[in-house]
């Protein structure tokens, strides 16, 4: 599936949900992603780029050495009957590598808010290590109540292939790399997911790849 299809198709999923869930409880809510759990303690610190208490996408998060870079975002929704959005058609990521199709939306329908974020052709290299990812996208809806899911398609890291199982902040150790597919953040304001976080161990490079945001309004 081409990097197009698939920002099409999670536009598409983006609306459809937001529709879904401002049309409250009912028959079609059972097809979209449960409610997530609490998010689980990530070894050597974790949690995410972006804020739940806020309403936002962010494409790329990069801080190397203690200097953040942001690559594309949606800036914070301010009110729940906006619409905000950026894109990239493709971005140097700190010297590390690069990606393309890099799509951040998010849009409020009154008591409903939603965002996400996405990017495609991920190639990284740096420290001796190599990562890649066809696909990588975060959603975050909140309204009574908040959820969040993510896709990261066709993850290698260091020549090796990553599944990602679909459970909250699914943990991987990769040589000298840590590796949180779908990382959840919650609180009582709202709810943060970003798609695919790396860091090194040592602490030196974090990146955090396709975040969304959603606070209740």
């Amino acid at each position: 599936m081409s990097t197009t299809r698939y920002v099409r198709l999670g536009i598409v999923a983006l609306v459809v949900g937001l529709t879904v869930f401002a049309a409250g409880p009912g028959p079609a809510s059972a097809q979209l992603p449960l409610p997530l759990p609490l998010p689980l303690p990530l070894p050597g610190g974790g949690g995410t780029s972006i804020s739940p208490d806020v309403t936002g996408a962010t494409g790329a998060v990069v801080t190397i050495a203690g200097t953040t870079t942001t690559l594309l975002s949606t800036g914070t929704l301010t009110s729940a009957s906006d619409a905000l959005a950026a894109s990239l058609d493709t971005a140097s990521i700190a010297g590390l590598g690069t990606a393309g199709t890099l799509e951040a939306t998010t849009i409020g329908n009154g008591d409903y808010v939603a965002s996400a974020s996405s990017l495609g052709d991920l190639v990284l290299s740096g420290g001796g290590s190599t990562i890649s990812a066809a696909f990588v996208m975060a959603n975050a809806f909140a309204g009574s109540s908040t959820y969040g899911y993510s896709l990261v398609d066709g993850l290698v890291v260091n020549g090796v292939s990553i599944v990602p199982t679909g459970d909250p902040n699914q943990t991987v150790y990769v040589g000298g790399l840590m590796i949180v597919l779908n990382e959840v953040t919650q609180s009582a304001s709202g709810i943060a997911v970003t798609a695919l976080h790396i860091t090194t161990l040592d602490g030196s490079v974090d990146l955090a790849l396709a975040s969304a945001s959603a606070a209740i309004p």
